[in-house]
């Protein structure tokens, strides 16, 4: 039997969020999962925390972190919550298209196969998997499967688009998913320590490769109202999903790299009073 939790730490601050958060819950809630380990962060906290226990019971363990060290410090309190084989890293923008029944299916199979990772959205119209072109699959039931190297990965990132070697929205092998939330990576950080924008690994970080990825055979989930670079794909788009409101961008805008560098460089000190000695 493969066990499966879900994991997610993340911003409900209006009632637009608030909304697509339950339908996307709504969408995917009957999987075989043995825990939903929650963190919510925002004024709808409370509400948030409130829909999911009546809908998940006991199934939910719910976590109102939201620190001064950050989402990965916050993230790293949950993971004594977390011991089953797989996590779906949940954001509360993406729609289940499939059905449950091929979701336990596929992640059946990962166990079977030993697999790291799948990136369970971004379908773009078979384009998911144009991205590795030219580098052999093994073919499965449910999903392909393929070893992505330092060596293959300039084949990889040659093809249109390219690939970042994780993403957010995924599946992941338990020691895996623990290894990029323990790991400060990168040194120092793109992205304000509020978000969890740092999880994703960009395409020359071939430090994290090897990694034994799975391929989705169809269209899994969708980005509400995202496109993500390829025209018509959101389901706003397509028209399967209400336009409330306007895109916005929630992303908290990145701080300039040399603030990041010199708070990193500030709490490296405070460790070390020896590197005091090296900069003057």
């Amino acid at each position: 039997m493969t066990t499966l939790t879900i994991f997610a730490n993340f911003f409900i601050d209006t009632e637009e969020r608030f909304l697509r958060m339950c339908d996307s819950f709504l969408s995917f809630k009957d999987i075989s999962a043995e825990k939903w380990v929650i963190n919510v962060r925002g004024r709808n906290t409370e509400r948030t925390i409130d829909f999911l226990r009546k809908h998940l019971g006991d199934k939910l363990i719910s976590y109102n972190l939201h620190s001064k060290q950050g989402w990965f410090y916050d993230s790293r309190l949950m993971l004594k919550d977390i011991n089953s084989d797989y996590i779906l890293v949940w954001m509360e923008d993406q729609i289940n298209l499939a059905g449950t029944t091929l979701l336990d299916k596929i992640i059946s199979e990962m166990k079977e196969k030993d697999l790291d990772y799948m990136f369970y959205t971004c379908w773009h119209k078979g384009f998911l998997r144009d991205r590795y072109q030219g580098v052999p699959f093994t073919a499965g039931v449910n999903l392909d499967s393929f070893l992505h190297t330092a060596e293959n990965n300039p084949t990889i990132q040659s093809n249109r688009g390219g690939s970042f070697l994780i993403a957010f929205p995924s599946i992941q092998k338990n020691s895996f998913f623990k290894k990029i939330i323990n790991t400060d990576d990168p040194i120092p950080r793109r992205w304000p320590k509020e978000t969890p924008f740092d999880f994703e690994k960009r395409p020359k970080a071939i430090h994290w490769l090897p990694i034994k990825v799975a391929l989705p055979k169809q269209e899994l989930f969708a980005s509400i109202d995202d496109d993500n670079g390829c025209e018509g794909y959101c389901l706003q788009a397509r028209g399967l999903y209400p336009i409330r409101e306007g895109r916005k961008t929630y992303a908290i805008i990145k701080r300039p790299r040399y603030r990041i560098f010199l708070s990193y460089l500030k709490a490296q000190i405070k460790k070390d009073k020896q590197l005091i000695i090296f900069f003057l």
